[in-house]
C-alpha cells in the first residue's frame, strides 16, 4: 500500500489494471491487487470441487421455480437478494449431502417465508389421476382470515417441470383437488402448501411458511 501526496490533479478511484485507488482518512491510496490463485483455479481442492458442484446443483434445482420463488418470498426479497438465494440458503444449509443420490432433499425446500399463519394438519392424497390436498381450518388463530388463498406447488424434480396451481382454494374450505392430465400423472410431484392473504393497500401478498406435503 503506498499514499500519494496531495497534489492539485483528480486522482483516480477505482480499479485500473492491477491498482487499486481509494480514499482513507481523506487521502488517496493505491494498492495493488491481489493475483489470482492460479494452481486453485486449475487445479482444485477436494473441497472446492465439492462446493462447486453444491452451487451448480442447487442452482440446476431451484432455476425452474424462479418464478414460484418470487412470489413465495416477496415479503423478503431486496434489490440483491431475490427468492432464488433465499430456498438456496435453506437447502444449503440443511437439504444438500453430497454422498447422498439424489443429493439434494426435496423436502427442506421451502417456497414461500413469512408470519402469516401456516396450514395446519394438512395431508396429500392421490387418487387416481387426482392430487387431494386437506387441512384443518384454523381461520380463527392469530391473523388468519377465512379467506386466505391456498399457494400450491407440485414439482417434478426429475424433468425439471412443475404446476402452480392458479386455482386458489380458501383457507375455511380445508381441501384442494387438481385433475392432472394423461401426461402429467405420468410424472411423480413433490407437494408444497402455503397460504397468502392479499394486502389491497400495497398490492402484495403476505405468505406463510411452506410446507412440505411429501411426493405423490
Amino acid at each position: 500500500m503506498a499514499k500519494l501526496p496531495n497534489t492539485s490533479l483528480i486522482l483516480p478511484k477505482g480499479k485500473i489494471g492491477n491498482l487499486v485507488f481509494y480514499t482513507l482518512n481523506g487521502q488517496t491510496v493505491v494498492r495493488k491487487r491481489p493475483s489470482e490463485n492460479k494452481k486453485n483455479k486449475e487445479h482444485p481442492s477436494p473441497l472446492q470441487l465439492i462446493q462447486r458442484e453444491k452451487l451448480q446443483t442447487i442452482n440446476s434445482f431451484l432455476r425452474p421455480i424462479k418464478q414460484v420463488l418470487d412470489f413465495g418470498y416477496q415479503e423478503v426479497i431486496t434489490q440483491s437478494k431475490k427468492g432464488i438465494h433465499w430456498a438456496y440458503s435453506e437447502l444449503n444449509t440443511k437439504g444438500y449431502n453430497h454422498t447422498r443420490e439424489p443429493k439434494i432433499d426435496p423436502a427442506f425446500l421451502r417456497i414461500s417465508k413469512g408470519n402469516l399463519l401456516g396450514p395446519l394438519a394438512a395431508e396429500l392424497h392421490r387418487i387416481g389421476n387426482r392430487i387431494q390436498i386437506t387441512w384443518e381450518d384454523n381461520s380463527r388463530e392469530g391473523k388468519a382470515r377465512a379467506e386466505d388463498e391456498s399457494f400450491i406447488l407440485l414439482y417434478s424434480v426429475e424433468n425439471q417441470q412443475y404446476i402452480w396451481m392458479k386455482k386458489k382454494f380458501q383457507r375455511k374450505s380445508g381441501l384442494a383437488e387438481l385433475d392432472l392430465n394423461s401426461e402429467q400423472a405420468q410424472r411423480n410431484w413433490h407437494v408444497y402448501l402455503a397460504f397468502s392473504q392479499i394486502n389491497l393497500k400495497k398490492k402484495s401478498y403476505q405468505l406463510s411458511d411452506s410446507v412440505y406435503l411429501g411426493k405423490v
